[in-house]
């Protein structure tokens, strides 16, 4: 059964700005980086502890999934790229004041990295994507976004990478899961691998900087 994706782009104003003020253009890849991040600013971020990450990071290519049952499990990076990313997660989730545990411990945040690569940004994509990881998780069951809502679009360039932070334990009585906190980094998996490692950290670290409600 295919499931058409609720299609939602970014508007990345930032990068616009950017571009006006190099009349010839970006000369490198790491000039049209750009970290985007929301929150829901009713969520109390002071009353949670622990956090759990996936061991692998979803890639996401299309529109469409081809839905598989229970039994599908998505496209994932390569595990170079998903060791950097879940490494820099990580460490800022503990530097703000987090404990990792399993994700069977009963986590207060669960963070679910996946990276685009498509020329277009689903935030809303379908749950086979995380039924292999997510606790409890079970065909219906759908993201939201409670207090805030995802950018006003434009485009993403393919290989942004979208970290959503989900709260697993105040699922809506309709099996809808709430995000906390959303952040989005606009074409980071482009370049050599060095740079791509080194961009990771940096722009990761961006993410959480500017959101110090993240800290405890």
């Amino acid at each position: 059964m295919l499931k058409k994706l609720q299609l939602l782009g970014i508007g990345v104003l930032g990068w616009c700005m950017l571009l006006s003020c190099t009349p010839d253009g970006a000369e490198y890849i790491d000039e049209l980086d750009v970290v985007y991040t929301n929150y829901d600013v009713n969520h109390n971020f002071a009353s949670n502890n622990t956090f759990a990450v996936p061991d692998k990071i979803v890639k996401i290519e299309g529109q469409f999934i081809n839905g598989a049952g229970g039994n599908y499990e998505p496209e994932y990076v390569s595990p170079g790229y998903t060791a950097a990313i879940l490494a820099s997660i990580r460490t800022n989730m503990r530097n703000a004041g987090y404990t990792e545990v399993d994700k069977s411990a009963n986590p207060d945040l669960i963070i679910l990295p996946s990276v685009i690569q498509t020329d277009q940004l689903f935030f809303y994509y379908d749950w086979w994507y995380w039924n292999w990881f997510y606790p409890g998780w079970g065909p219906g069951w759908s993201w939201y976004y409670p207090g805030y809502y995802p950018p006003q679009v434009s485009s993403v360039r393919t290989g942004t990478v979208l970290l959503q932070m989900t709260d697993p334990n105040n699922i809506s009585e309709n099996d809808q899961i709430p995000v906390v906190w959303t952040s989005v980094i606009n074409g980071l998996l482009e370049g050599s691998t060095s740079a791509i490692n080194s961009r990771i950290n940096t722009s990761i670290d961006q993410a959480f900087s500017q959101s110090p409600y993240l800290a405890k």
